[in-house]
């Protein structure tokens, strides 16, 4: 049977051990996590890089349509007419909903004089009856 003393430096050697693969496998997970917060912010900034390109595409294809609406080039004449159509009928839209919100307020506004009407003859009752 072993002794208790080489029982107790196997224990011990094993338990170096153990701590020495936990410290490596401690760093190899810290810099593991780094190369992922890396990635992550690489790719944030690649994604408010393609929102800038967007932006700016967005920008040239207005001015190129406020610049050529009437006379497009060629290759440009289909993408230039249905923006064209898209806004003619954003403006009827527009229009549209102008138009019902007035009819909305003049509404409200025969409604309220409707309700003064009938207080104010309510009121003439009542100061009648006194």
């Amino acid at each position: 049977m072993a002794s208790f003393e080489s029982i107790k430096e196997k224990v011990l050697a094993t338990a170096g051990r153990v701590a020495d693969t936990s410290v490596g496998i401690a760093k190899v997970a810290g810099e593991k996590a780094k190369v992922v917060g890396r990635i992550t912010k690489l790719k944030t900034e690649i994604a408010m890089e393609k929102d800038n390109v967007r932006k700016n595409y967005a920008e040239i294809g207005r001015k190129y349509h406020e610049k050529n609406r009437h006379s497009p080039e060629e290759d440009m004449k289909q993408a230039v007419e249905e923006i064209n159509m898209s806004l003619d009928t954003v403006a009827k839209k527009q229009t549209e909903v102008d138009k019902l919100k007035k009819q909305l307020s003049d509404d409200v506004g025969e409604a309220a004089e409707t309700v003064k009407e009938k207080v104010e003859e309510v009121v003439e009752k009542v100061t009648e009856d006194e």
